[in-house]
């Protein structure tokens, strides 16, 4: 069975943000791609002040350190429910699946680190 839903990542500490589609078909290196590139394009998670950055900045680019789902407390028992969950490799098609059936209510944080130039 294929399914496709949109999630909203947040990158923390910051209010920059996105919306992305995520499928059953989707890795876990896909993903922190698809996050690295939208937050260097979208203008949605631009940083505060970033055009009076220094010049030779510019080139840094960010990518994934880390992913986290923030689970939504509606529907689900939060004496048992975990607040939150680290995504990795072994666990991104279960995350990804309970994210597609709590319909958008689910919101990944990424965490990014400067890489090199």
């Amino acid at each position: 069975m294929s399914f496709s839903f949109p999630v909203v990542f947040t990158i923390d500490t910051s209010s920059r943000h996105d919306l992305l589609i995520v499928s059953n078909k989707t890795t876990l290196s896909d993903l922190r791609n698809q996050i690295s590139n939208l937050a260097a394009a979208s203008p949605n998670c631009a940083e505060f002040m970033a055009k009076y950055k220094k010049k030779d900045e510019g080139g840094v680019k960010e990518t994934v350190d880390e992913i986290k789902v923030k689970w939504a407390a509606e529907g689900r028992d939060a004496k048992i429910f975990p607040k939150e969950t680290v995504v990795t490799d072994e666990n991104a098609a279960a995350v990804f699946r309970m994210m597609e059936l709590g319909n958008g209510k689910d919101v990944l944080e990424v965490h990014m680190e400067k890489g090199s130039k």
